[in-house]
């Protein structure tokens, strides 16, 4: 309802300008319910007096509908809500769709949403969990902003990594106990198993020529479809990403479609690539192998190409990447990737090769997120220094255990439910290009801007309604909104925009912030104004403000995934 009003605002601002305006020139004030800077724009062009503009443009609109006054002041044009006009049909809205309140329109489009893709070579980490937190979170805000979202994680189940586990399998390689130990409560998860396997053989691989020769003619084998070859490698993927689902499985995240990159090799898809590209303008050959020279685009690594395949004729994953994206565009009308900040150059690289040298029409955006730094460390699983979700998650619960006995606020069940939640919050409410410091301070309060506050915030929304256990006509509210109650329900009627705007700027931390915003109002709402003891019809205007406010947060918090409980 509130782009509706904001509709109207623009219409009346174009009636009297007599020409059209952009809605961004129709901002939120701390002085009124709407605001529009127009006039400067107008006077920066004529040379005017932006106040006596402003002045002048009032004096043409005429307010109607639910816009009670508009007023011109210091140049700015201001708008007034006439809130006993728009309780009724705002809260018969929200009533009414429940939890499709918020959606937008279907748009028939399809959106092709890669995320996560972690090498199937070790458990899943911390700093690479931010993808999956906001690939997910995309996924729901982009379906609720009309879009049919397909959700795709490629399986890198042929790549070097893997080859080298394969390998060190195959010649019995010990692992190292001492990392064992480290991860002694995980050690029989497929995941860790494979870590253990990968940490001791790139040891090897790094200190042993032959084994690295041996590890470089399995990758030739699987590439040339040797089926054995592929075999051995796609048990290690396989057993790795059994473990790894698990951890998504705790965290309720869902994928769509896994792609095996040994389809790609099975099926020529990779051989059709290189032969492709091999004979374009900008392929370069010598001894070390096939590559592309994109200095014209303004593209240029150290070596001066960008490598498709080694001089044995095996491609890299710049090969793969382009012949899995050629496939990906025929399922869709855009592409979105989520990747890490490291990942930004050969993204370029990637998008570069599709739309100038295969002419590919489909968009291809990319999402890239900086890191997360968790006690102090920069996560690496290739020096065997990894900070695990499954640790976190269970470091999570166990903190948030502590939390409810501490406050005495929930039973202990709830526990992974606010200790899950807490971890999503802390990560997705900043926005991806920002690096985050994760502190269980921070993440597991009660009284800041986390999860746990947000949660409480819809618990006690519900305990208010429980304890009610009143029937109400809407149309016999008292329709006399106190300051506090306007501020509220201004904010519950911009969830709209604010999942419109999360879903055209593909952050979900806009989100994440408008919900503690939501929150910190209703408590100052619940402070300052009684409802369950206020006089009938007041009383019934309040709780139904309450009901709203329980809607939209659970709403919103399904939008980045987390739980909405109902008691704590």
């Amino acid at each position: 309802m509130f782009l509706e009003i904001k509709e109207r605002v623009r219409e009346l601002l174009e009636g009297a300008l007599e020409e059209p305006i952009a809605l961004d020139d129709i901002t939120d004030s701390s002085i009124a319910d709407l605001s529009s800077t127009i006039a400067f724009k107008i006077a920066k062009e004529q040379r005017k007096d932006p106040e006596i503009i402003a002045d002048g443009l009032v004096k043409r609109m005429r307010p109607r509908g639910f816009i009670k006054e508009i007023r011109a002041e210091r140049g700015y044009i201001n708008f007034f809500l006439d809130y006993s006009k728009l309780i009724v049909p705002a809260l018969k809205e929200i009533r009414l769709k429940k939890g499709d309140y918020g959606k937008l329109k279907t748009r028939n489009r399809k959106i092709i949403l890669e995320h996560t893709s972690i090498n199937p070579s070790g458990p899943v980490h911390i700093g690479r969990l931010r993808n999956s937190l906001i690939g997910d979170s995309l996924s729901r805000i982009l379906r609720f902003n009309g879009y049919d979202v397909e959700t795709h994680y490629y399986v890198n189940d042929v790549g070097k990594q893997i080859a080298i586990i394969a390998q060190g399998f195959k010649d019995g390689i010990e692992q190292d106990e001492s990392i064992i130990k480290d991860y002694e409560e995980y050690k029989d998860k497929g995941d860790f198993e494979v870590f253990f396997e990968y940490v001791a053989a790139n040891k090897r691989f790094e200190s042993d020529p032959d084994f690295a020769e041996r590890v470089q003619r399995l990758i030739w084998s699987a590439e040339n479809g040797d089926e054995r070859a592929l075999n051995e490698m796609a048990n290690v993927a396989k057993r790795c990403l059994e473990g790894q689902m698990e951890i998504f499985e705790k965290l309720g995240i869902e994928f769509d479609f896994f792609d095996l990159e040994s389809e790609y090799i099975k099926k020529g898809k990779v051989r059709s690539v290189l032969n492709f590209l091999k004979k374009s303008r900008y392929a370069e050959v010598d001894e070390s192998g096939l590559g592309l020279n994109l200095k014209d685009f303004g593209l240029e690594r150290r070596t001066g190409r960008s490598i498709l395949a080694r001089s044995d004729g095996t491609s890299v994953y710049l090969a793969r990447d382009v012949a899995y994206h050629l496939e990906k565009s025929k399922l869709g009308d855009r592409m979105i990737n989520v990747l890490g900040e490291d990942h930004k150059f050969e993204f370029l690289e990637l998008k570069t090769i599709l739309t100038e040298i295969y002419k590919l029409k489909i968009p291809l955006d990319a999402v890239h997120y900086s890191f997360v730094n968790f006690e102090g460390g920069e996560l690496s699983t290739r020096r065997g220094l990894i900070a695990p979700v499954d640790r976190l998650i269970d470091e999570a619960v166990e903190k948030a255990e502590e939390e409810i006995r501490k406050r005495k606020i929930a039973s202990r069940d709830m526990a992974p439910l606010i200790g899950i939640g807490a971890i999503k919050y802390h990560i997705l409410k900043t926005t991806p290009s920002k690096p985050i410091t994760f502190r269980w301070e921070d993440a597991l309060s009660f009284d800041g801007d986390s999860a746990p506050y947000i949660q409480y915030a819809h618990a006690r929304c519900c305990s208010i309604l429980r304890k009610s256990k009143t029937k109400i006509e809407i149309e016999e509210i008292d329709r006399n909104l106190e300051d506090d109650e306007k501020r509220l329900l201004l904010k519950i009627l911009k969830f709209r925009e604010i999942v419109d705007k999360s879903g055209r700027e593909l952050k979900p931390n806009i989100v994440a912030n408008y919900l503690y915003e939501l929150s910190s109002l209703f408590s100052k709402f619940y402070k300052e104004c009684p409802v369950l003891y206020a006089e009938r019809a007041i009383r019934d205007r309040r709780l139904l403000l309450v009901d709203a406010s329980r809607q939209v947060i659970r709403n919103g918090l399904f939008l980045l995934g987390i739980e909405a409980p109902e008691r704590m």
